[in-house]
């Protein structure tokens, strides 16, 4: 048998010009998709960009006003008072072994609370931490007199701890105030019961000791100058720098105690700022820290005194 006998086959060529209807027909369906998509991003950016601008513009006018920087030097002296009690009450600790309060904020609240008229005040306080926090978180944003993204991040971290600080006194205004340390026990049970609980809660004692260490960054630098209008003098500087790397001590060990809380299961050990000046009352030499720290607590309500004086706008 020849080749030529034999049967061939051969493909049938393709379609080109189905193929090509096919693709014309997808690109038809494909087309105001794609436009749509474009014109919703393009949309979003625009609004975001416009949201950006007016949150910005906000954030200017709230640093900036008179009304605000008034209730802001207002906060910052109360503050001040508030961290002076916690120093007196830590100083308490040293000489008699016990304190009449709790040696924390909540502890001054409370005091403030069954003094006469002491309510009042506590609302008063209410509307001048409310107004340090709009300030702080507006600095934040508008990065006004801010060398560094740190500093930044340190009005927004300081913008929050004032809205606890806050609510805190209006709960104790109303009658229904927490302890801080029972405050902290509550958040470290929930953190534990969470997945994952043991991580969270080392995190949280990780991001307290960090904001302790930039504490005493800023006191050791003497970052902490940049926030006032004019240097207050010798005296007063020396005031600042203890009173940060005093309040950085403070924090660190409230960390560590969320540390220990996360390893041993105990929600118990981690108790805030007056856990953190009982646990150095009963560490070697404990008496000595404590009575630096306290004075540190002291020191550092003195220069928010002075911050609400030399506030700057």
């Amino acid at each position: 048998m020849s080749t030529h006998d034999l049967p061939t086959t051969t493909d049938d060529p393709p379609d080109d010009g189905a193929l090509a209807a096919v693709v014309h027909g997808v690109e038809e369906v494909a087309e105001p998709v794609v436009d749509a998509v474009r014109e919703a991003a393009e949309t979003v950016v625009e609004v975001t960009g416009q949201a950006v601008e007016t949150t910005a513009r906000v954030a200017e006018v709230a640093e900036t006003h008179a009304v605000v920087s008034t209730g802001a030097r207002l906060g910052f002296l109360l503050d001040g008072l508030l961290h002076v009690a916690m120093g007196w009450a830590g100083l308490q600790l040293v000489w008699i072994g016990h304190s009449r309060s709790t040696a924390d904020e909540s502890g001054a609240l409370t005091a403030i609370a069954t003094t006469l008229g002491g309510r009042a005040v506590l609302w008063v306080g209410f509307v001048g931490f409310t107004v340090v926090t709009v300030w702080n978180l507006a600095r934040a944003v508008t990065g006004r007199h801010c060398h560094t993204g740190l500093k930044r991040l340190e009005h927004a971290a300081d913008g929050i701890a004032y809205a606890t600080v806050a609510w805190a006194a209006a709960a104790f205004a109303i009658g229904a105030g927490q302890t801080s340390r029972d405050s902290t026990v509550g958040i470290t049970r929930t953190l534990l019961a969470l997945p994952g609980g043991v991580l969270l809660v080392a995190v949280a004692g990780l991001a307290v000791a960090a904001v302790g260490a930039f504490s005493i960054w800023s006191g050791v630098t003497r970052d902490f100058l940049l926030d006032l209008a004019r240097t207050p003098g010798r005296v007063l500087v020396a005031v600042g720098v203890v009173g940060f790397v005093g309040r950085g001590v403070a924090f660190g060990i409230v960390g560590l105690l969320f540390g220990i809380a996360a390893r041993t299961h105990d929600v118990s050990a981690s108790t805030g700022i007056d856990g953190a000046l009982h646990y150095l009352q009963a560490a070697p030499a404990g008496r000595w820290a404590l009575a630096v720290v306290s004075l540190g607590l002291v020191a550092f309500g003195v220069y928010l005194m002075t911050r609400a004086r030399h506030l700057r706008r």
